[in-house]
């Protein structure tokens, strides 16, 4: 794949971008400014979550004791991933996905109606298409080695806990914060490489992701 061909499917960090209710804004701000107080150079300072935009959960997110992001397996993270379109537009549900053809080591990101607007510059939202307990479970039995979707979370507020859980201890590594909304459905070469950052639950992912 040459480089005109690949797709940035990353959210841009911003002041004011969408954030999970009960975490913190994003502060981005200049540390130092050219010409100011003898500073020599601009230096950005950024205040945020680990688990702002698009992102990775490592292990350690719901398993105390777990994975922390510098020690995730890379491998789960590069290589063919297979895209799939979604059609219900509630939840991500056993019933659809059992007959996609997703196998045991598959990388697998599901694109769904919230690829449909600029979400992570819109108010948090309460009805976002999420990972049905019953397809978490399907998919931790396949034991694929990521998960990918389009908004803030894998799971509602009702069964977050239990599907990252269900993800986390096989462990499929999740990626949350995804923007599809140009990706047809299919195999793609994935790299979606978070910040080594020691000790953390989760990691911005870089730019491509």
């Amino acid at each position: 794949m040459n480089e005109s061909q690949w797709i940035d499917v990353s959210a841009t960090i911003s002041d004011g971008m969408v954030r999970w209710p009960t975490d913190p804004a994003v502060h981005i701000y200049k540390a130092e400014t050219i010409g100011v107080d003898g500073a020599v150079a601009n230096v950005t300072a950024i205040s945020t979550t680990a688990h702002i935009g698009t992102h990775i959960d490592a292990p350690l997110h719901f398993i105390a004791g777990g994975e922390d992001v510098a020690s995730v397996d890379l491998k789960a993270l590069t290589g063919t991933a297979k895209v799939f379109h979604i059609r219900n537009t509630k939840e991500i549900k056993y019933a659809e996905i059992r007959e996609l053809g997703i196998e045991k080591g598959d990388r697998v990101l599901f694109r769904t109606r919230n690829s449909e607007t600029n979400w992570e510059r819109e108010p948090f939202k309460e009805d976002y298409v999420y990972l049905a307990t019953d397809a978490a479970k399907y998919l931790a039995d396949k034991e694929i080695q990521c998960i990918g979707v389009d908004y803030r979370s894998l799971g509602s507020k009702e069964n977050d806990p239990e599907v990252h859980m269900l993800m986390l201890s096989v462990p499929v590594i999740i990626i949350e914060g995804l923007k599809l909304g140009n990706v047809d459905a299919g195999e793609y070469d994935m790299v979606c490489l978070p910040l080594k950052i020691q000790g953390s639950d989760g990691g911005r992912s870089g730019r491509g992701c």
